[in-house]
C-alpha cells in the first residue's frame, strides 16, 4: 500500500520547495494540489483578477481524492495539468505511476473530510506573512506574468482571508509543522526533508 504525504500551508510559504527536496530524498513522485483547480471553461463570468483562487472550492477535490484513492491501492492514475497563465487545464495529463511513497503539495489539502484521511503524514510549513507576500510577489511577476499591483491588490482581498479562514487552521490538524524562515534556500528545505523523512520512521 501506498504512503500518501501532505504537505501543506500558506501562499508562498515553501510547500513546493520542500516537497520537491523530500521528493528526491524518497524517491518519490510530488503532485500538485494546483493541479486540480477548476478550469476557467467551467464558469460562463470567470474573470482572473475577481476569481478567488484562494477558496477550497476553487480544486476540484473529489477528483484529487479519486486519484489519490487509486494510488493508495497501488495504483497509477493520469493527472491533470492546470496552465496558471491561462487559468484552463491543459490537453494533455500527466502519467503518475504507482509508487511506495506520493507526496501532494497543496494549500487546502486538510480542508476537505474526504481528502484527510487518505493521507498518513500530514505536514503544514509555517511562515510568516510578510515572508509569504514576498515571496509570491516575485514568483507571480517572474512566473505568472503577473503585475505587481494585480498580487497586491489580490493578497489582500482573497489570500489574506482565505488563509485566516482555511489555510491556517490545518496547523491544528498536522502531525508535524516546520518552519520557513525569510531566509530559506536550499539548504532550509533539505533539513525540512530530513524531519519530515525522520517523522515517517518513528
Amino acid at each position: 500500500m501506498t504512503r500518501i504525504i501532505a504537505i501543506t500551508g500558506g501562499s508562498g510559504a515553501g510547500k513546493s520547495v520542500i516537497a520537491r527536496a523530500l521528493g528526491v530524498r524518497l524517491a518519490a513522485p510530488v503532485i500538485a494540489e494546483d493541479d486540480y483547480y477548476r478550469c476557467a471553461s467551467t464558469f460562463s463570468d470567470f474573470d482572473p483578477l475577481t476569481h478567488n483562487f484562494d477558496a477550497p472550492e476553487a480544486k476540484e477535490h473529489d477528483l484529487l481524492a479519486a486519484h489519490l484513492a487509486l494510488a493508495k491501492a497501488g495504483a497509477g492514475f493520469d493527472k491533470p495539468l492546470y496552465d496558471l497563465q491561462t487559468h484552463r487545464r491543459r490537453p494533455e495529463s500527466e502519467s503518475i505511476p504507482a509508487a511506495n511513497t506520493l507526496i501532494v503539495e497543496g494549500l487546502h489539502l486538510l480542508v476537505s473530510p474526504g481528502l484527510r484521511p487518505l493521507f498518513d503524514l500530514k505536514v503544514y510549513i509555517e511562515a510568516d506573512e510578510a515572508v509569504r507576500l514576498a515571496r509570491r510577489m516575485l514568483r507571480d511577476t517572474e512566473t505568472r506574468a503577473r503585475a505587481p499591483h494585480t498580487i497586491a491588490a489580490q493578497f489582500f482581498a482573497n489570500v489574506r482571508p482565505m488563509h485566516d479562514i482555511h489555510v491556517a487552521p490545518q496547523r491544528a490538524l498536522a502531525d508535524l509543522v516546520v518552519h520557513s524562515a525569510f531566509d530559506s534556500g536550499p539548504d532550509h528545505a533539505q533539513a525540512n526533508a530530513e524531519k519530515i523523512a525522520a517523522r515517517l520512521s518513528q
